[in-house]
Protein backbone atom coordinates (compact mmCIF):
# COMPACT_ATOMS: atom_id res chain seq x y z
CA UNK A 1 0.00 0.00 0.00
CA UNK A 2 1.30 3.46 -0.94
CA UNK A 3 2.07 5.82 1.94
CA UNK A 4 2.84 9.52 1.96
CA UNK A 5 6.44 10.65 2.27
CA UNK A 6 5.27 12.50 5.37
CA UNK A 7 4.58 9.14 7.01
CA UNK A 8 7.73 7.44 5.71
CA UNK A 9 9.89 10.20 7.16
CA UNK A 10 8.23 10.25 10.57
CA UNK A 11 10.83 8.12 12.34
CA UNK A 12 13.54 7.83 9.69
CA UNK A 13 17.22 8.72 9.82
CA UNK A 14 17.97 12.41 9.43
CA UNK A 15 20.54 14.12 7.20
CA UNK A 16 21.59 17.71 6.64
CA UNK A 17 22.62 19.71 3.61
CA UNK A 18 24.21 23.14 3.51
CA UNK A 19 22.67 25.69 1.16
CA UNK A 20 23.50 29.34 0.62
CA UNK A 21 20.44 30.08 2.78
CA UNK A 22 21.60 27.87 5.64
CA UNK A 23 21.27 24.25 6.69
CA UNK A 24 18.29 22.05 5.90
CA UNK A 25 17.43 18.86 7.75
CA UNK A 26 15.67 16.12 5.81
CA UNK A 27 14.97 12.42 6.22
CA UNK A 28 15.24 9.06 4.51
CA UNK A 29 12.31 7.42 2.72
CA UNK A 30 11.74 3.72 3.23
CA UNK A 31 13.84 2.94 0.13
CA UNK A 32 16.67 5.13 1.41
CA UNK A 33 16.05 8.15 -0.82
CA UNK A 34 16.99 11.47 0.79
CA UNK A 35 13.93 13.70 1.11
CA UNK A 36 13.42 17.39 1.93
CA UNK A 37 9.80 18.57 1.99
CA UNK A 38 8.44 22.10 1.62
CA UNK A 39 11.73 23.89 1.01
CA UNK A 40 10.85 27.57 0.29
CA UNK A 41 12.13 28.95 -3.01
CA UNK A 42 10.61 32.45 -2.67
CA UNK A 43 9.25 34.82 -0.07
CA UNK A 44 5.61 34.40 0.96
CA UNK A 45 3.68 36.07 -1.89
CA UNK A 46 1.19 38.88 -1.57
CA UNK A 47 -2.18 38.10 -3.13
CA UNK A 48 -2.36 39.03 -6.84
CA UNK A 49 1.30 40.09 -6.82
CA UNK A 50 4.36 38.66 -8.56
CA UNK A 51 6.56 36.34 -6.48
CA UNK A 52 9.79 37.64 -5.00
CA UNK A 53 13.03 35.60 -4.73
CA UNK A 54 14.70 34.88 -1.45
CA UNK A 55 17.08 37.78 -0.63
CA UNK A 56 20.78 36.99 -0.10
CA UNK A 57 20.48 37.41 3.67
CA UNK A 58 17.51 35.05 3.97
CA UNK A 59 18.04 32.10 6.31
CA UNK A 60 15.92 28.96 6.44
CA UNK A 61 14.19 28.38 9.77
CA UNK A 62 15.99 25.65 11.69
CA UNK A 63 13.48 22.82 11.72
CA UNK A 64 13.05 19.44 10.07
CA UNK A 65 11.85 19.61 6.46
CA UNK A 66 10.06 16.29 6.64
CA UNK A 67 6.36 17.24 6.86
CA UNK A 68 3.51 17.86 4.45
CA UNK A 69 2.16 20.95 6.19
CA UNK A 70 0.54 23.03 3.44
CA UNK A 71 -0.86 22.99 -0.07
CA UNK A 72 -2.12 25.72 -2.39
CA UNK A 73 -5.54 27.04 -1.48
CA UNK A 74 -7.94 25.80 -4.17
CA UNK A 75 -11.61 25.12 -4.93
CA UNK A 76 -12.96 21.61 -4.33
CA UNK A 77 -14.92 21.09 -7.56
CA UNK A 78 -12.28 18.90 -9.24
CA UNK A 79 -14.34 16.39 -11.21
CA UNK A 80 -11.30 14.55 -12.51
CA UNK A 81 -10.21 13.66 -8.97
CA UNK A 82 -13.63 12.63 -7.68
CA UNK A 83 -12.43 9.08 -6.97
CA UNK A 84 -9.18 10.19 -5.30
CA UNK A 85 -9.12 10.89 -1.55
CA UNK A 86 -8.48 14.60 -1.14
CA UNK A 87 -5.51 13.92 1.14
CA UNK A 88 -3.90 11.80 -1.58
CA UNK A 89 -4.31 14.67 -4.04
CA UNK A 90 -2.93 17.51 -1.92
CA UNK A 91 -1.13 15.88 1.00
CA UNK A 92 -1.56 16.56 4.69
CA UNK A 93 -1.73 19.98 6.23
CA UNK A 94 -3.84 23.03 5.50
CA UNK A 95 -4.54 25.27 2.49
CA UNK A 96 -2.24 28.26 2.14
CA UNK A 97 -1.70 31.20 -0.16
CA UNK A 98 2.01 30.44 0.17
CA UNK A 99 2.62 27.15 -1.66
CA UNK A 100 5.95 28.40 -3.02
CA UNK A 101 7.99 25.43 -1.92
CA UNK A 102 9.83 22.44 -3.37
CA UNK A 103 9.85 18.76 -2.48
CA UNK A 104 13.35 17.48 -3.24
CA UNK A 105 14.24 13.77 -3.44
CA UNK A 106 17.82 12.56 -3.98
CA UNK A 107 18.96 8.96 -4.62
CA UNK A 108 19.81 6.74 -1.62
CA UNK A 109 23.54 7.03 -2.37
CA UNK A 110 23.48 10.78 -1.66
CA UNK A 111 25.56 12.40 -0.14
CA UNK A 112 28.35 9.90 -0.77
CA UNK A 113 27.58 10.19 -4.50
CA UNK A 114 26.72 13.44 -6.27
CA UNK A 115 26.35 14.84 -9.77
CA UNK A 116 22.97 13.21 -10.49
CA UNK A 117 20.71 14.32 -13.36
CA UNK A 118 17.95 16.66 -12.15
CA UNK A 119 14.31 16.07 -13.04
CA UNK A 120 11.60 18.60 -12.18
CA UNK A 121 7.88 17.85 -12.06
CA UNK A 122 5.02 20.38 -12.36
CA UNK A 123 1.74 18.88 -11.18
CA UNK A 124 -1.49 19.06 -13.14
CA UNK A 125 -5.05 20.01 -12.22
CA UNK A 126 -6.28 22.51 -14.87
CA UNK A 127 -4.16 25.17 -13.06
CA UNK A 128 -6.94 25.08 -10.45
CA UNK A 129 -6.18 22.02 -8.33
CA UNK A 130 -3.42 19.76 -7.04
CA UNK A 131 -0.20 19.83 -5.05
CA UNK A 132 3.45 18.73 -5.21
CA UNK A 133 2.43 16.33 -2.40
CA UNK A 134 0.12 14.36 -4.74
CA UNK A 135 0.64 10.71 -3.85
CA UNK A 136 0.88 9.41 -7.42
CA UNK A 137 3.81 11.73 -8.14
CA UNK A 138 5.89 11.38 -4.99
CA UNK A 139 9.32 10.64 -6.34
CA UNK A 140 11.26 8.41 -3.95
CA UNK A 141 11.00 5.34 -6.18
CA UNK A 142 12.00 6.97 -9.47
CA UNK A 143 14.87 8.78 -7.75
CA UNK A 144 16.23 5.48 -6.48
CA UNK A 145 15.54 3.51 -9.65
CA UNK A 146 17.16 5.91 -12.11
CA UNK A 147 19.65 7.68 -9.82
CA UNK A 148 18.11 11.11 -10.41
CA UNK A 149 17.33 14.06 -8.18
CA UNK A 150 13.62 14.81 -8.45
CA UNK A 151 12.00 18.14 -7.53
CA UNK A 152 8.24 18.78 -7.32
CA UNK A 153 7.19 22.42 -7.60
CA UNK A 154 4.41 24.11 -5.63
CA UNK A 155 2.70 27.14 -7.21
CA UNK A 156 -0.41 29.28 -6.80
CA UNK A 157 -3.64 28.02 -8.34
CA UNK A 158 -7.07 29.15 -9.51
CA UNK A 159 -7.85 32.83 -8.91
CA UNK A 160 -4.85 33.17 -6.60
CA UNK A 161 -2.51 32.10 -9.40
CA UNK A 162 -4.24 33.30 -12.55
CA UNK A 163 -6.70 36.16 -11.99
CA UNK A 164 -6.05 38.87 -14.59
CA UNK A 165 -7.62 42.17 -15.61
CA UNK A 166 -6.70 45.38 -17.39
CA UNK A 167 -8.83 47.79 -15.30
CA UNK A 168 -7.89 47.54 -12.50
CA UNK A 169 -4.48 46.25 -13.48
CA UNK A 170 -3.89 42.65 -12.42
CA UNK A 171 -1.03 41.20 -14.45
CA UNK A 172 -1.97 37.53 -13.95
CA UNK A 173 0.21 34.49 -14.72
CA UNK A 174 1.31 34.41 -11.07
CA UNK A 175 1.43 30.62 -11.06
CA UNK A 176 3.73 30.54 -14.10
CA UNK A 177 5.94 33.21 -12.55
CA UNK A 178 6.11 31.10 -9.38
CA UNK A 179 7.27 28.13 -11.45
CA UNK A 180 9.95 30.18 -13.19
CA UNK A 181 11.31 31.44 -9.88
CA UNK A 182 11.41 27.82 -8.70
CA UNK A 183 13.44 26.85 -11.78
CA UNK A 184 15.94 29.60 -11.05
CA UNK A 185 16.27 28.47 -7.41
CA UNK A 186 16.81 24.88 -8.52
CA UNK A 187 19.47 25.85 -11.06
CA UNK A 188 21.36 27.83 -8.41
CA UNK A 189 20.97 25.46 -5.44
CA UNK A 190 20.47 21.87 -6.60
CA UNK A 191 24.15 20.99 -6.20
CA UNK A 192 23.55 21.04 -2.45
CA UNK A 193 21.25 18.04 -2.95
CA UNK A 194 23.60 16.13 -5.26
CA UNK A 195 22.11 17.41 -8.51
CA UNK A 196 23.98 18.41 -11.67
CA UNK A 197 22.87 21.96 -12.61
CA UNK A 198 24.01 21.37 -16.19
CA UNK A 199 21.54 18.48 -16.62
CA UNK A 200 18.06 19.68 -15.73
CA UNK A 201 14.86 18.42 -17.33
CA UNK A 202 11.41 19.88 -16.63
CA UNK A 203 8.29 17.76 -16.99
CA UNK A 204 4.61 18.13 -16.31
CA UNK A 205 1.30 16.33 -16.62
CA UNK A 206 -1.85 17.96 -17.98
CA UNK A 207 -1.85 21.56 -16.69
CA UNK A 208 1.74 20.82 -15.70
CA UNK A 209 2.49 20.10 -19.36
CA UNK A 210 0.70 23.30 -20.35
CA UNK A 211 2.92 25.04 -17.79
CA UNK A 212 6.05 23.47 -19.28
CA UNK A 213 4.97 24.79 -22.70
CA UNK A 214 4.55 28.25 -21.16
CA UNK A 215 7.99 27.98 -19.54
CA UNK A 216 9.54 27.00 -22.88
CA UNK A 217 8.00 30.04 -24.53
CA UNK A 218 9.17 32.29 -21.70
CA UNK A 219 12.68 30.85 -22.00
CA UNK A 220 12.70 31.51 -25.73
CA UNK A 221 12.29 35.24 -25.04
CA UNK A 222 15.10 35.57 -22.51
CA UNK A 223 17.57 38.39 -23.21
CA UNK A 224 20.53 37.59 -25.38
CA UNK A 225 23.23 35.73 -23.49
CA UNK A 226 20.89 34.44 -20.77
CA UNK A 227 20.50 30.64 -20.73
CA UNK A 228 17.35 28.74 -19.78
CA UNK A 229 17.46 27.19 -16.29
CA UNK A 230 16.81 23.75 -17.85
CA UNK A 231 18.12 21.67 -20.76
CA UNK A 232 15.18 19.56 -21.89
CA UNK A 233 11.42 19.33 -21.43
CA UNK A 234 8.69 16.68 -21.21
CA UNK A 235 5.02 17.47 -21.90
CA UNK A 236 2.58 14.78 -20.82
CA UNK A 237 -0.97 15.02 -22.18
CA UNK A 238 -1.35 18.76 -22.76
CA UNK A 239 0.08 21.78 -24.58
CA UNK A 240 -0.86 25.31 -25.63
CA UNK A 241 -3.37 25.25 -28.50
CA UNK A 242 -3.94 28.99 -29.02
CA UNK A 243 -2.87 32.37 -27.69
CA UNK A 244 -4.25 33.12 -24.20
CA UNK A 245 -6.84 35.83 -23.70
CA UNK A 246 -5.71 39.36 -22.89
CA UNK A 247 -6.31 41.05 -19.53
CA UNK A 248 -8.98 43.17 -21.24
CA UNK A 249 -10.72 40.02 -22.47
CA UNK A 250 -10.55 38.63 -18.94
CA UNK A 251 -12.07 41.72 -17.31
CA UNK A 252 -15.58 40.16 -17.31
CA UNK A 253 -14.20 37.28 -15.21
CA UNK A 254 -12.73 39.75 -12.70
CA UNK A 255 -16.05 41.56 -12.56
CA UNK A 256 -17.97 38.29 -12.11
CA UNK A 257 -15.71 37.31 -9.21
CA UNK A 258 -16.25 40.69 -7.56
CA UNK A 259 -20.02 40.51 -7.94
CA UNK A 260 -20.13 36.99 -6.53
CA UNK A 261 -18.34 38.37 -3.46
CA UNK A 262 -20.66 41.40 -3.18
CA UNK A 263 -17.95 43.82 -4.36
CA UNK A 264 -18.77 46.54 -6.88
CA UNK A 265 -16.26 45.87 -9.70
CA UNK A 266 -16.46 49.50 -10.82
CA UNK A 267 -15.41 50.83 -7.42
CA UNK A 268 -11.98 52.44 -7.31
CA UNK A 269 -11.00 50.16 -4.42
CA UNK A 270 -12.44 46.93 -5.86
CA UNK A 271 -9.04 45.24 -6.14
CA UNK A 272 -8.08 46.29 -2.61
CA UNK A 273 -11.33 44.84 -1.27
CA UNK A 274 -10.84 41.63 -3.26
CA UNK A 275 -7.33 41.30 -1.85
CA UNK A 276 -8.75 41.23 1.69
CA UNK A 277 -11.54 38.70 1.19
CA UNK A 278 -10.84 35.44 3.06
CA UNK A 279 -9.49 32.81 0.70
CA UNK A 280 -12.23 30.39 1.72
CA UNK A 281 -14.90 32.80 0.47
CA UNK A 282 -13.18 33.06 -2.91
CA UNK A 283 -12.93 29.30 -3.33
CA UNK A 284 -16.56 28.87 -2.26
CA UNK A 285 -17.97 31.15 -4.97
CA UNK A 286 -15.76 29.42 -7.55
CA UNK A 287 -16.70 25.87 -6.64
CA UNK A 288 -20.41 26.71 -6.49
CA UNK A 289 -20.29 28.39 -9.94
CA UNK A 290 -21.57 31.63 -8.42
CA UNK A 291 -19.45 33.48 -10.99
CA UNK A 292 -21.20 31.76 -13.89
CA UNK A 293 -19.93 28.53 -15.43
CA UNK A 294 -17.83 30.18 -18.12
CA UNK A 295 -15.93 32.27 -15.54
CA UNK A 296 -15.12 29.51 -13.06
CA UNK A 297 -11.71 28.48 -14.44
CA UNK A 298 -8.72 30.83 -14.23
CA UNK A 299 -6.00 30.49 -16.87
CA UNK A 300 -2.94 32.27 -18.18
CA UNK A 301 -3.22 35.58 -20.00
CA UNK A 302 -1.45 37.47 -22.76
CA UNK A 303 -0.12 40.32 -20.66
CA UNK A 304 2.82 41.35 -22.87
CA UNK A 305 5.26 40.74 -20.01
CA UNK A 306 5.28 37.04 -19.17
CA UNK A 307 4.95 36.38 -22.91
CA UNK A 308 5.15 39.08 -25.60
CA UNK A 309 1.87 39.92 -27.29
CA UNK A 310 3.55 40.19 -30.69
CA UNK A 311 4.17 37.88 -32.28
CA UNK A 312 1.57 35.79 -30.49
CA UNK A 313 2.84 32.46 -29.10
CA UNK A 314 1.51 30.28 -31.90
CA UNK A 315 3.01 32.50 -34.62
CA UNK A 316 6.30 32.64 -32.71
CA UNK A 317 6.26 28.85 -32.36
CA UNK A 318 6.22 28.55 -36.15
CA UNK A 319 9.00 31.08 -36.67
CA UNK A 320 11.81 31.93 -34.23
CA UNK A 321 10.85 29.75 -31.24
CA UNK A 322 12.96 26.65 -31.93
CA UNK A 323 16.10 28.53 -32.94
CA UNK A 324 15.83 30.66 -29.83
CA UNK A 325 15.47 27.57 -27.62
CA UNK A 326 18.68 26.19 -29.09
CA UNK A 327 20.46 29.43 -28.26
CA UNK A 328 19.14 29.21 -24.71
CA UNK A 329 20.58 25.73 -24.22
CA UNK A 330 17.43 23.60 -24.59
CA UNK A 331 18.44 20.34 -26.26
CA UNK A 332 15.28 18.27 -26.65
CA UNK A 333 11.53 18.02 -26.10
CA UNK A 334 9.46 14.90 -25.41
CA UNK A 335 5.68 15.11 -25.85
CA UNK A 336 2.81 12.65 -26.02
CA UNK A 337 -0.60 11.45 -24.92
CA UNK A 338 -2.82 8.43 -24.19
CA UNK A 339 -5.39 6.78 -26.42
CA UNK A 340 -8.50 7.43 -24.31
CA UNK A 341 -7.84 10.88 -22.87
CA UNK A 342 -11.50 11.73 -23.40
CA UNK A 343 -12.83 9.85 -20.37
CA UNK A 344 -11.21 11.88 -17.60
CA UNK A 345 -12.03 15.09 -19.47
CA UNK A 346 -15.67 13.99 -19.67
CA UNK A 347 -15.99 14.13 -15.87
CA UNK A 348 -13.98 17.32 -15.35
CA UNK A 349 -17.13 19.46 -15.02
CA UNK A 350 -20.81 18.72 -14.33
CA UNK A 351 -22.31 17.85 -17.72
CA UNK A 352 -25.94 16.73 -17.51
CA UNK A 353 -27.36 17.80 -20.87
CA UNK A 354 -26.05 18.99 -24.25
CA UNK A 355 -26.76 22.55 -23.06
CA UNK A 356 -23.92 22.22 -20.53
CA UNK A 357 -21.25 21.61 -23.16
CA UNK A 358 -20.72 25.08 -24.64
CA UNK A 359 -20.59 27.04 -21.32
CA UNK A 360 -18.01 24.63 -19.96
CA UNK A 361 -15.89 24.87 -23.11
CA UNK A 362 -16.03 28.66 -22.70
CA UNK A 363 -14.09 28.23 -19.46
CA UNK A 364 -11.07 27.70 -21.74
CA UNK A 365 -11.76 29.31 -25.12
CA UNK A 366 -13.54 32.37 -26.46
CA UNK A 367 -17.03 32.09 -27.89
CA UNK A 368 -15.93 32.20 -31.53
CA UNK A 369 -13.49 29.35 -31.11
CA UNK A 370 -16.03 27.26 -29.21
CA UNK A 371 -18.62 27.84 -31.92
CA UNK A 372 -16.17 26.62 -34.56
CA UNK A 373 -15.02 23.67 -32.48
CA UNK A 374 -18.45 22.19 -31.89
CA UNK A 375 -19.18 22.27 -35.63
CA UNK A 376 -16.64 19.48 -36.06
CA UNK A 377 -18.64 17.11 -33.87
CA UNK A 378 -21.96 15.30 -33.94
CA UNK A 379 -25.07 17.10 -32.73
CA UNK A 380 -27.03 15.68 -29.81
CA UNK A 381 -30.78 15.98 -29.33
CA UNK A 382 -31.89 18.17 -26.45
CA UNK A 383 -33.02 15.08 -24.53
CA UNK A 384 -29.69 13.26 -24.90
CA UNK A 385 -28.55 11.34 -21.85
CA UNK A 386 -25.98 12.71 -19.46
CA UNK A 387 -23.65 9.88 -20.51
CA UNK A 388 -23.88 10.89 -24.17
CA UNK A 389 -23.41 14.56 -23.27
CA UNK A 390 -20.40 13.81 -21.08
CA UNK A 391 -18.84 11.65 -23.79
CA UNK A 392 -19.13 14.40 -26.39
CA UNK A 393 -17.79 17.04 -24.01
CA UNK A 394 -14.87 14.78 -23.12
CA UNK A 395 -14.00 14.25 -26.77
CA UNK A 396 -14.09 17.96 -27.62
CA UNK A 397 -12.09 19.07 -24.58
CA UNK A 398 -9.48 16.31 -24.80
CA UNK A 399 -8.91 16.82 -28.50
CA UNK A 400 -8.57 20.60 -28.12
CA UNK A 401 -6.41 20.41 -24.97
CA UNK A 402 -4.33 17.32 -25.77
CA UNK A 403 -4.51 15.53 -29.11
CA UNK A 404 -4.53 18.62 -31.35
CA UNK A 405 -1.93 20.78 -29.54
CA UNK A 406 0.43 17.79 -29.20
CA UNK A 407 0.37 17.37 -32.97
CA UNK A 408 0.70 21.11 -33.61
CA UNK A 409 3.76 21.31 -31.37
CA UNK A 410 5.36 18.25 -32.99
CA UNK A 411 4.67 19.69 -36.45
CA UNK A 412 6.22 23.05 -35.60
CA UNK A 413 9.31 21.52 -33.98
CA UNK A 414 9.84 19.13 -36.88
CA UNK A 415 9.60 21.91 -39.42
CA UNK A 416 12.32 23.76 -37.48
CA UNK A 417 14.49 20.64 -37.25
CA UNK A 418 14.40 20.76 -33.43
CA UNK A 419 15.16 17.51 -31.53
CA UNK A 420 11.69 16.24 -30.61
CA UNK A 421 10.40 12.80 -29.66
CA UNK A 422 6.74 11.87 -29.63
CA UNK A 423 5.17 9.05 -27.63
CA UNK A 424 1.77 7.46 -27.12
CA UNK A 425 0.53 5.32 -24.21
CA UNK A 426 -1.86 2.54 -25.25
CA UNK A 427 -1.48 0.41 -22.12
CA UNK A 428 -1.55 1.31 -18.45
CA UNK A 429 -1.85 -1.01 -15.44
CA UNK A 430 -5.33 -2.47 -15.53
CA UNK A 431 -6.01 -1.85 -11.83
CA UNK A 432 -5.29 1.87 -12.28
CA UNK A 433 -7.64 2.56 -15.20
CA UNK A 434 -10.71 4.65 -14.30
CA UNK A 435 -13.72 2.67 -15.54
CA UNK A 436 -11.29 0.54 -17.54
CA UNK A 437 -10.02 3.37 -19.78
CA UNK A 438 -6.41 4.12 -20.73
CA UNK A 439 -7.14 7.71 -19.90
CA UNK A 440 -5.68 11.00 -18.78
CA UNK A 441 -3.21 10.71 -15.93
CA UNK A 442 -3.38 6.97 -15.31
CA UNK A 443 0.13 6.68 -16.76
CA UNK A 444 1.63 8.66 -13.85
CA UNK A 445 2.61 5.55 -11.85
CA UNK A 446 4.71 4.46 -14.84
CA UNK A 447 6.56 7.77 -15.19
CA UNK A 448 7.06 8.08 -11.42
CA UNK A 449 7.91 4.36 -11.07
CA UNK A 450 5.37 4.06 -8.26
CA UNK A 451 6.25 0.55 -7.13
CA UNK A 452 3.45 0.29 -4.50
CA UNK A 453 0.84 0.88 -7.23
CA UNK A 454 2.30 -1.68 -9.66
CA UNK A 455 2.26 -5.47 -9.79
CA UNK A 456 5.68 -7.15 -10.08
CA UNK A 457 5.44 -7.71 -13.84
CA UNK A 458 4.23 -4.12 -14.30
CA UNK A 459 7.33 -2.82 -12.50
CA UNK A 460 9.42 -4.38 -15.25
CA UNK A 461 7.19 -2.86 -17.95
CA UNK A 462 7.64 0.59 -16.37
CA UNK A 463 11.40 0.04 -16.14
CA UNK A 464 11.60 -0.94 -19.82
CA UNK A 465 9.44 2.00 -20.90
CA UNK A 466 11.47 4.57 -18.97
CA UNK A 467 14.73 3.11 -20.26
CA UNK A 468 13.60 3.08 -23.87
CA UNK A 469 12.31 6.65 -23.72
CA UNK A 470 15.62 7.81 -22.23
CA UNK A 471 17.56 6.03 -24.98
CA UNK A 472 15.46 7.54 -27.76
CA UNK A 473 15.68 11.02 -26.20
CA UNK A 474 19.47 10.71 -25.91
CA UNK A 475 19.57 9.76 -29.59
CA UNK A 476 17.72 12.86 -30.81
CA UNK A 477 19.79 15.07 -28.50
CA UNK A 478 22.99 13.60 -29.93
CA UNK A 479 21.74 14.04 -33.49
CA UNK A 480 20.51 17.58 -32.69
CA UNK A 481 17.46 16.94 -34.87
CA UNK A 482 14.44 14.63 -35.11
CA UNK A 483 15.34 11.13 -36.26
CA UNK A 484 11.88 10.23 -37.57
CA UNK A 485 8.90 11.97 -39.12
CA UNK A 486 6.23 13.97 -37.25
CA UNK A 487 3.71 11.12 -37.63
CA UNK A 488 6.06 8.55 -36.09
CA UNK A 489 5.23 7.66 -32.47
CA UNK A 490 7.09 5.65 -29.84
CA UNK A 491 4.28 3.53 -28.42
CA UNK A 492 3.76 1.60 -25.21
CA UNK A 493 1.52 -0.91 -26.95
CA UNK A 494 -1.47 -2.95 -25.84
CA UNK A 495 0.77 -6.03 -25.64
CA UNK A 496 3.01 -4.06 -23.21
CA UNK A 497 5.86 -3.90 -25.68
CA UNK A 498 7.53 -0.71 -26.93
CA UNK A 499 7.54 -0.09 -30.66
CA UNK A 500 7.54 2.59 -33.32
CA UNK A 501 4.35 3.06 -35.30
CA UNK A 502 2.62 5.65 -37.50
CA UNK A 503 -0.04 8.08 -36.36
CA UNK A 504 -3.07 7.07 -38.42
CA UNK A 505 -5.24 9.79 -36.82
CA UNK A 506 -3.01 12.74 -37.77
CA UNK A 507 -5.11 14.05 -40.65
CA UNK A 508 -8.38 13.66 -38.76
CA UNK A 509 -7.17 15.48 -35.65
CA UNK A 510 -5.52 18.25 -37.63
CA UNK A 511 -8.85 19.14 -39.25
CA UNK A 512 -9.58 21.00 -36.00
CA UNK A 513 -6.99 23.60 -36.99
CA UNK A 514 -9.65 25.62 -38.77
CA UNK A 515 -11.40 26.17 -35.42
CA UNK A 516 -8.40 28.02 -34.01
CA UNK A 517 -8.04 31.82 -34.09
CA UNK A 518 -6.04 33.07 -37.05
Amino acid sequence: MATHLHDELMNSDRLQVETKFGKLTGGRATDGAAVFLEVPYALPPARFQDPKPLPPDFRYPQREYTREQTYAVQPHNDGQARDTPFQDKVGYGKPSENPLFLNIVSPPSFPATKGFPVRIYVHGGFLQFGSPHGLKSQQQYIAAERSEVWVNIGYRLSAFGFLACDQPAVSGNFGFKDQWLALEWIKENIESFGGDPSDIQISGLSAGAHSVHQLLHHASHLPKGIQAPFNSAVLQSNAIVCAPRTPAELRPQFEALCRALKIDPSASNALDLLSKVPASEITKVIETDALGTEYGTFRGCMDGEWLPASPDPMTWQRTGFADSLREKGVKSILIGDLTEEWYLYSIAHPISTPMDIVPNLERYYDKNMVAKLVQHYRSLPDNATSAASQRLFGEILSESQVHLPVRIFVRDLHEAGFPVLRYEIRWTPEQLRPEGYVTHGCDRPLWAFRVPNLKPNQVEIARNWLGRVAEELDAVESAKKPLRGPKDILVLAEDRGVEWTEDLQWDEKMKLLDALPE
